[in-house]
């Protein structure tokens, strides 16, 4: 059976702490609701901004990245 595509939480990765969020299957990550552009998986966060970044905290501070530092189905989202 196909997997639905969003779901409240995944079964190998947590939900981030203190965030309404669900996890999207394509993406590969959880969404984190009331923010736009970001995600999480394994107590990383990621943000698009018109590039990627990421941090151990949904207020940063954010570290420069590119496609290849985040989850495959993220950078597959914003590819140019």
């Amino acid at each position: 059976p196909q997997q639905p595509t969003t779901m409240k939480a995944h079964p190998r990765y947590a939900p981030p702490p203190g965030g309404n969020c669900h996890w999207d299957n394509s993406l590969g990550v959880y969404v984190l609701e009331n923010a736009r552009d970001l995600y999480c998986r394994e107590r990383t966060y990621y943000r698009w901004d018109g590039g990627w970044y990421w941090s151990n905290s949904p207020q940063g501070p954010w570290q420069e990245t590119d496609s290849s530092g985040v989850p495959p189905g993220l950078g597959r989202r914003y590819a140019r």
